[in-house]
């Protein structure tokens, strides 16, 4: 017998022109905002959001922060959804002085610490509101939060910004042979000290430790205007980083 108040089940997934990784939840609300026809799948440990936005199909998995999990939850998408395109977007540190927070950055290269080099031959054209559609993404294992170690890597790598996820995902999508675009949304700039217990509160899932943030708040009260001003300014880069999102599948070339 049918339970009538079952809920009926999403249709299988049809290939997606576009699957766009990315690591926290905040990155992600405002994208997801902008689909149409949503529907949900869960894979394995990972949920997948498919809609439609700038006429194409695009599915959204939020994989948690770092390479491994990137690619992880990367390779879910790509079994389960046969994106011809799968694009790394989220926020990133500025390394190059000229960037400020909110630039939009399109990068033609993404290296990580080993010296590991993926060019990314996709051609975007010059879009409103894009600071650059060239540059180097490096990909490090952990938040830099002070500004002498961005002009560290600066320096060794020749790198204009930086996150943790993108040469994961670049080098998965070069072994499935996708087409692969990077799209990031700068967060704090070369010169911002982010504070240090921003780090310890990240959880591999991308969400935050309640308890770190209510033991940093305790010991420093400051630290909850940091908190509430870095929340702030995420949303704002979010918003930013998904209307850019729009403009690229607008003008995305076919696989």
């Amino acid at each position: 017998m049918k339970n009538p108040d079952a809920q009926p089940l999403a249709p299988a997934p049809v290939p997606a022109d576009v699957g766009i990784v990315m690591a926290l939840a905040i990155e992600v609300g405002y994208l997801c905002d902008h689909l149409r026809r949503v529907r949900k799948y869960t894979a394995q440990t990972h949920s997948i959001i498919e809609g439609e936005l700038a006429g194409k199909i695009v599915a959204v998995v939020l994989t948690g922060a770092g390479k491994a999990a990137a690619r992880h939850g990367s390779e879910v998408l790509i079994a389960g959804h046969r994106p011809r395109w799968i694009i790394s977007a989220g926020f990133a540190g500025g390394l190059d002085p000229a960037l400020a927070r909110n630039d939009l950055v399109i990068p033609h290269q993404v290296i990580d610490l080993a010296g590991n080099l993926i060019a990314i031959e996709a051609s975007i054209p010059n879009l409103p509101g894009v600071k650059r559609t060239q540059g180097r993404l490096l990909t490090v294992n952990r938040l830099i939060a002070r500004p002498a170690e961005k002009a560290g890597l600066r320096q060794l790598h020749g790198a204009d910004l930086i996150d943790m996820e993108t040469s994961a995902v670049a080098l998965l999508a070069h072994e499935r042979s996708l087409r692969f675009l990077a799209i990031r949304v700068i967060s704090d700039d070369a010169s911002a000290e982010l504070p240090a217990e921003v780090a310890r509160m990240l959880t591999h899932s991308g969400s935050y430790r309640m308890g770190v943030a209510l033991r940093a708040i305790w010991h420093r009260p400051s630290a909850l205007k940091d908190f509430w001003t870095l929340h702030t300014r995420a949303l704002k880069a979010a918003d930013r980083l998904a209307a850019c999102i729009r403009r690229v599948l607008d003008v995305l070339p076919p696989a």
